[in-house]
């Protein structure tokens, strides 16, 4: 199970929104015509509310693989723009359970547990902002196979 889609889709809407509304405060600022002050400081301040909307948010790329006896998440942050991955590898013997917690569109995030030496622990959460309701519905499907 992956989001590849969904991810991708959230980066390039964000980034051309950051260019878009970027552009539109740099026109305002160099032609005459173009000069209305309403549309400087609510061009500046709509770009800046993106790109901390987009770097905020939570937005991850999430691969999700079973390769034997346990199961491994890698999670990617698709701000700003890197291939650098975290994983967690858990045996599935020790899986316990997960749950979701947060807003839908921001800061949306998954905890595991796993039972280690008669305590359960947790993980740190992932971000889960970027999964569509089919990518949700995947994973949840993913981890009830897993019991």
């Amino acid at each position: 199970m992956n989001n590849r889609k969904t991810a991708s889709g959230i980066q390039l809407f964000f980034t051309i929104m950051a260019i878009a509304l970027t552009a539109i405060w740099v026109c305002t600022l160099t032609i005459y015509t173009l000069s209305i002050p309403w549309l400087q400081w609510s061009s500046g301040l709509l770009a800046l509310f993106v790109l901390y909307y987009f770097a905020a948010g939570g937005f991850y790329y999430i691969e999700l693989t079973k390769p034997d006896d346990h199961f491994e998440i890698k999670f990617y942050n698709i701000f700003p723009f890197s291939r650098e991955f975290k994983m967690y590898r858990i045996p599935i013997t020790a899986f316990i359970k997960y749950e979701t917690q947060g807003l839908k569109l921001f800061k949306r995030k998954l905890i595991l547990y796993q039972m280690s030496s008669s305590q359960m622990a947790k993980y740190p959460p992932i971000m889960i902002s970027a999964l569509s309701d089919k990518d949700e519905n995947d994973m949840k499907i993913f981890f009830k196979k897993l019991k």
